[in-house]
């Protein structure tokens, strides 16, 4: 071999430099002993911090959280996850201390357990710290029960009452599927759809019989002053007209109560008879599907007549419409919103299940626990179901309905587009 001593280059053979050799067995012996000190003292430090010691300050954390105002569902107190049950006398509290460090103490493996709770039981836990105590309504559900059946009667709102009989809005497959279908599937129920002055003629005759005031209908329905007290810059205009959506919201709230049936809005899908849909027609009186157990649908909508929750509802988005600031004619996006779906759910938590103002907030986003509710224990005086799809609900399943289909045709037909748009763009352009 070829090596490079005394600044020369030199060949020699292989067994001519054995202290070479020697030498560089050494070299490696060493350096496998310091390799094995090394992962000696790791693996002890690192058994030191899988297992620390517990320290005063661990003892005094565990005093204070014992006292924490957090409880868990056995009653004991939870801090970050860990339980800790208060002891009965305080003067035991030193005493207890190794015991309560013993129940403290939890393993990574529970600690990723934790993190892989199922979705339900993630929602039990949340439902619980959001205190959601709700329970049907006894009273309120042999109220309904003395309640005439739900007549054969379907109300629908389209700027055009004809559109379902006239091209090319009635050869579109969203309108075969929804309104067409409802109408062949239910040849002995009465379906009407209601345009905006139809809509108006709802709200003005509730004003006639006292449902609404006079102010309420004028603000809705808009109002020019026959007096000559008008301004002239708004043409003698004392109240513009209001959005269509708040005089909708209305609206089917004043059908519900003097006339019964069902309320759809106009993009709902059917596939089902009545038939199916309510199969003991002498026992329903209400039915109240959410939508994906977030909220009560209120695009679908089914009373008996005279059903005074729908009048509690009227009552209360009149106090709530009289007082609400307006431009040209129109509430901000969010009162429409608090008028519609908001004030809806909740009067539906109060009556129907006995809560307050706050139940609301409470329960929101999670109405899986009012859905079970009614299920078990109304004896089908409600009917509900979750509506998860455009095709699976209460009007329509997979089975039947085994293909989606949009609307877009249709609403571009008659030139709609979404109406928070267009007020957001009103109040942010004034």
């Amino acid at each position: 071999m070829v090596s490079f001593e005394n600044g020369k280059f030199v060949l020699r053979k292989r067994d001519e430099r054995p202290h070479l050799r020697s030498r560089r067995s050494e070299r490696l012996r060493r350096i496998f002993a310091i390799a094995l000190a090394v992962s000696f003292c790791y693996f002890i430090n690192r058994r030191s911090i899988i297992q620390p010691e517990t320290t005063t300050d661990d003892l005094s954390l565990l005093r204070t959280a014992r006292h924490a105002d957090v409880k868990s569902y056995d009653g004991s107190s939870a801090v970050g996850g860990l339980s800790f049950h208060s002891s009965s006398q305080d003067s035991n509290e030193d005493s207890d201390d190794d015991d309560q460090v013993r129940n403290a103490a939890v393993s990574r493996s529970q600690l990723h357990d934790e993190k892989k709770k199922s979705p339900d039981q993630a929602k039990e836990v949340e439902r619980s710290s959001n205190k959601c105590n709700i329970s049907l309504n006894k009273k309120y559900l042999k109220y309904l029960s003395s309640l005439e059946p739900i007549p054969q009667k379907v109300h629908i709102f389209f700027p055009d009452k004809n559109y379902w009989n006239k091209e090319p809005s009635k050869s579109f497959p969203f309108v075969e599927h929804s309104i067409l279908s409802l109408k062949n599937l239910n040849p002995d129920w009465n379906v009407t759809v209601y345009d905006d002055a139809m809509i108006d003629d709802v709200i003005r005759n509730a004003a006639d019989f006292d449902l609404i005031s006079r102010e309420e209908r004028d603000i809705l329905v808009g109002k020019k002053d026959d007096d000559g007290d008008g301004s002239e810059e708004n043409n003698g205009v004392v109240h513009k007209v209001s959005h269509v959506v708040e005089r909708s919201d209305i609206a089917r709230l004043l059908l519900m109560y003097t006339e019964g049936g069902f309320y759809l809005d106009a993009d709902r899908l059917v596939s089902k008879s009545m038939k199916d849909v309510i199969p003991r027609p002498s026992t329903t009186r209400m039915c109240l599907p959410t939508f994906n157990d977030v909220n009560f649908c209120q695009d679908l909508i089914c009373s008996s007549r005279g059903n005074d929750l729908f009048l509690d509802m009227i009552k209360e988005a009149s106090k709530i419409r009289v007082a609400a600031k307006r431009r040209n004619g129109w509430i901000k996006g969010g009162g429409l919103f608090d008028l519609g779906p908001v004030l809806y759910n909740q009067q539906i938590l109060m009556r129907v299940f006995g809560g307050d103002e706050e139940t609301h907030d409470k329960c929101r986003d999670d109405f899986l626990l009012a859905r079970e509710m009614i299920v078990a224990d109304s004896d089908e005086i409600i009917i509900t179901t979750k509506e998860s799809s455009c095709n699976d609900g209460l009007l329509m399943d997979e089975a039947s309905l085994p293909e989606c289909y949009g609307r877009e045709d249709l609403f571009d037909a008659y030139g709609m587009t979404p109406w928070a748009v267009e007020v957001d763009a009103l109040w942010d352009n004034a």
